[in-house]
């Protein structure tokens, strides 16, 4: 016999009024006992019945703990069902324990303060949950699975997770699954679904009703639902209605304490937020990861609305080209929110609502106006405008305004206004203590710096490090009172310089000066006597070094000098000297061995990776750069169109080399981006989730297709060698 306070189906019905009476008499009388299950926070109830069709109810009851709703609505999005109808209430147990939490997904009763026959709660054991929530989903799959055995395993997790304070836990259960049940790749052909937003202040005395009509987009009522949350606004009651994929969802919303919701301002924020999420969960399946895209939203979501300041900035991104932007990056790159969205809001919102500048290619010159546009730009200001181009130029390309190779270029002249501008930084506080540096006849002691790998080869991609060579004219001292020599000066100099760029994570504009002359055991700067006895045949310079020059360009200081490297340059790597292969390919091997795990595959260093091309091509160009000027260029990609044009590669390799070159670059770029981890280039095992997602960033229809297209460019790559003479 059930307690003398238990709910029966005739008190239920009194609470809820006619939108509960419609429903059939017989399914109502099965919702006491449902009730009756939830005894704590973490306890949740559920059954279903077919009704026709392919379609279910599901009813299920739950403890009111804020976010419940969107687990619920989630858990069947992410099992495969649609819902076509939801009623959606809130109950209230008739016993005096109002000490449960307020401010739930409903909020507290609204100038109700009991129900007659209640009674105070008997003191001994733990309080049961006073307000319950009571859904109610006419749903369609795609078989005729059970909508509450399917979704029962999880949302029984998640649940338990939110009752123990893991909201962020219980969230990332239901979204993985979001994510997996998103058709891939389908996005609006034509503009975005226009959303019609009503507020209804007058109808209702107690709250206000808010409805939502457009497209039927899964993943809304999740997400709306934590909007909502974040905001402080509880839902009393909603309706959800779907017919022919055309949805019109009604909420009846109050404050977090139950007051009536009227004020304009707060009602216009609603307006926005229905807008932006309506028009974002449109745009998911654009995202090779919708489910990092919907997490990632998601806290972006939750640290605009946690700050009254950023709120402004909503409405703004409701344009939908913002949009689209915004969806490609957050499911793409967890690196970008960790580096950008999360702690830079003040570059992240200008850059993502700057239309013009998201759409323009900026030249060098517009880059330097633009950073020196106040005067001289302190450490703090470089690095900021630093980050922000550099979260500019990526969202270009991760939006589909840029392709590979003009993306690089970006990158690379945003490197060099970098470059260029912290050496002018560095010679202005060296200056002010040491004086200038100055040769023995007294003249001005000229310095430059060049450029090498990708860096020199305007190749530059997601996480690339720059690659550094610092020379300077001859020895001597500067005029300053704390007079100090020329070598010394300029060893301050280069550390100056590498002190200036912040690199926000390994490998993001991160110095590399390894190249230089004696590598780590000797100066960081070199006069350019030193450089031209070493860049010379009876120097100390080392195959793989002479392969490194070919790629040297200078980005700063003196033109004058750094002509003159680059001719000590040509004079070395082009001199007709001959390569020894088979060091080569023990180099390569040992690469192979050393720099990849057992078992794994690396897209840069394994038999077939990306060094295996540069390596082949850099060879053909010291080969024939000694009597054909045209192939002596720092670019890949421009070299094996010089190399095709001379003869030096058959018609066959000059179509495939540029292709495989093209390909593993952008196989790394989407490592790289994806993992955050610029040394980290091991494809993940086929069959993984991280390598359909990696499929879907490739823009490969199956993650089989992109396994297949590894396999050939990378055969390829590995069989180049057997073209060159090993004698």
């Amino acid at each position: 016999m059930p307690p003398p306070d238990a709910l029966d189906a005739d008190s239920i019905a009194a609470q809820l009024g006619t939108a509960y009476t419609a429903i059939d008499p017989d399914e109502r009388a099965r919702h006491p006992e449902l009730i009756s299950r939830i005894e704590k926070a973490g306890d949740i109830a559920g059954a279903s019945r077919p009704v026709g069709g392919g379609a279910h109810v599901v009813t299920l009851a739950a403890a009111d703990v804020p976010g419940a709703l969107s687990l619920i609505a989630g858990s069947l999005t992410a099992q495969g069902f649609d819902i076509e109808t939801g009623d959606l209430f809130m109950v209230r147990r008739p016993v005096a324990q109002r000490a449960a939490p307020r401010g739930g997904r409903f909020g507290p009763p609204r100038g109700r303060p009991g129900t007659p026959g209640s009674r105070p709660a008997p003191s001994r054991g733990p309080a049961q949950p006073a307000q319950l929530l009571l859904d109610r989903f006419v749903v369609r799959g795609t078989g005729d699975a059970d909508p509450w055995d399917a979704i029962r395993p999880d949302l029984e997790r998640a649940i338990a997770l939110l009752a123990g304070g893991d909201a962020e836990g219980a969230q990332t259960l239901i979204i993985e699954g979001i994510g997996r049940s998103l058709p891939r790749g389908e996005a609006p052909a034509r503009a975005m679904d226009p959303v019609s937003i009503g507020i209804d202040t007058t109808s209702d005395p107690d709250a206000t009703i808010l409805t939502i009509a457009g497209v039927d987009e899964r993943g809304f009522l999740f997400e709306f639902a934590n909007a909502l949350a974040m905001l402080q606004v509880s839902i009393r009651r909603a309706e959800v209605r779907t017919v022919d994929a055309a949805s019109q969802d009604r909420f009846w919303v109050t404050t977090r304490d139950g007051s009536k919701l009227d004020d304009p301002a707060r009602l216009e924020e609603l307006r926005v937020v229905a807008v932006l999420i309506r028009q974002f969960t449109q745009l998911l399946p654009l995202a090779p990861d919708p489910g990092q895209a919907l997490r990632q939203f998601g806290a972006l979501a939750r640290s605009m609305l946690a700050f009254r300041e950023r709120r402004d900035a909503i409405a703004d991104l409701t344009d939908e080209r913002v949009l689209e932007t915004l969806a490609a990056a957050l499911g793409v790159s967890r690196y970008l929110w960790e580096d950008f969205l999360r702690f830079q809001h003040e570059n992240l919102f200008p850059v993502l609502t700057d239309r013009p500048a998201l759409d323009a290619v900026k030249t060098t010159e517009q880059l330097v106006e633009e950073l020196r546009a106040t005067g001289p730009p302190d450490v703090p200001t470089l690095n900021a405008f630093k980050d922000r181009e550099l979260f500019r130029i990526d969202l270009r390309h991760m939006s589909g305004r840029t392709g590979f190779v003009d993306f690089s270029h970006e990158l690379s002249d945003l490197a060099e206004v970098v470059v260029a501008e912290a050496a002018a930084q560095t010679e202005r506080t060296l200056r002010a203590r040491h004086g200038s540096p100055r040769l023995t006849s007294g003249a001005p002691c000229r310095w430059s710096i060049a450029a090498l790998g990708k860096f020199g080869g305007r190749e530059i991609g997601f996480a690339s490090d720059l690659e550094l060579l610092t020379v300077y004219e001859e020895p001597g001292e500067t005029d300053g009172v704390e007079s100090i020599p020329n070598a010394s000066y300029f060893e301050d100099f280069v550390r100056g310089v590498r002190d200036a760029i912040h690199a926000p994570r390994e490998g993001i504009f991160e110095l590399d000066l390894r190249l230089r002359p004696y590598g780590d055991s000797g100066s960081l700067a070199n006069s350019i006597d030193q450089c031209r006895a070493y860049y010379s045949p009876q120097g100390e310079a080392r195959q793989f070094e002479r392969m490194a020059l070919v790629r040297l360009r200078r980005v700063a200081g003196d033109v004058g000098l750094g002509r003159t490297l680059e001719a000590l340059r040509d004079a070395f790597v082009y001199s007709g000297a001959p390569l020894d292969i088979p060091e080569l390919l023990h180099m390569r091997e040992r690469q192979a061995n050393e720099l990849v795990a057992a078992g794994e595959r690396n897209a840069k260093h394994s038999s077939g990776g990306l060094v295996d091309i540069e390596y082949f091509v850099q060879t053909l160009q010291i080969v024939a750069g000694a009597t054909e000027p045209s192939v002596r260029t720092p670019n890949t990609l421009q070299a094996i169109a010089a190399l095709g044009e001379t003869g030096h590669v058959g018609y066959d390799d000059a179509v495939k080399l540029p292709e495989a070159y093209s390909f593993l670059r952008r196989l790394i770029g989407a490592l790289r981006v994806v993992r955050g981890n610029a040394r980290d280039l091991t494809i993940p095992p086929v069959g993984s989730r991280e390598f359909e997602y990696l499929s879907r960033r490739l823009f490969y229809e199956t993650p089989e297709a992109l396994a297949t297209a590894i396999d050939v460019r990378m055969e390829y790559a590995a069989s180049l060698w057997r073209q060159l003479p090993v004698e």
